[in-house]
């Protein structure tokens, strides 16, 4: 839906597959905490794209995804991070991985939030059209889910909470 070439497509995947390699350098503590991370906590969890590249860094064959590894939580306007990238300035493979990112955390069951409705996540992702994320990226992921070809995961029921019994 972007008219990407095969060798770009093949990029994509292969970094979207190892984007969030760097969060083996973040504790688990942090990682599997069940609740809101603290202003801390989030400061050392920003640091898994840039602990991911530097993972990479030495296999030469992969320097064409590094990109996509660092930059996959940049934002269009410039307020994202580690490098504070802006508008065309962030790697497109890094623009494409933001959004399907964001997709699956939205549509998925997550110890923080259940998963959400397929037409609440396409509206809240179009509303960030042009802050967040690159319109035109967006309006392809949208026509790539509106075709059938992109859909949300299968979100397994969250588990009831236990209540404590009153005696």
């Amino acid at each position: 839906h972007l008219g990407l070439n095969q060798d770009e497509v093949f990029r994509v995947r292969i970094a979207s597959i190892l984007h969030d390699v760097g969060k083996l350098g973040i504790r688990d503590g942090i990682l599997n905490k069940p609740g809101l991370l603290t202003d801390d906590e989030f400061a050392v969890m920003r640091r898994h794209p840039d602990i991911g590249a530097q993972i990479m860094a030495p296999i030469r064959m992969l320097r064409d995804i590094i990109p996509g590894i660092r930059n996959h939580h940049e934002s269009w306007d410039g307020r994202g991070y580690p490098d504070r990238l802006r508008g065309e300035q962030i790697p497109l493979v890094a623009r494409i991985i933001g959004i399907a990112d964001t997709f699956d955390a939205m549509t998925t069951n997550r110890p923080y939030q259940a998963a959400m409705p397929l037409e609440h996540v396409l509206e809240r992702m179009r509303q960030l059209a042009g802050s967040r994320f690159d319109p035109a990226v967006i309006a392809a992921f949208t026509a790539a889910v509106e075709a059938g070809d992109i859909t949300p995961p299968a979100s397994e029921p969250l588990a009831p909470v236990a209540s404590k019994e009153v005696s």
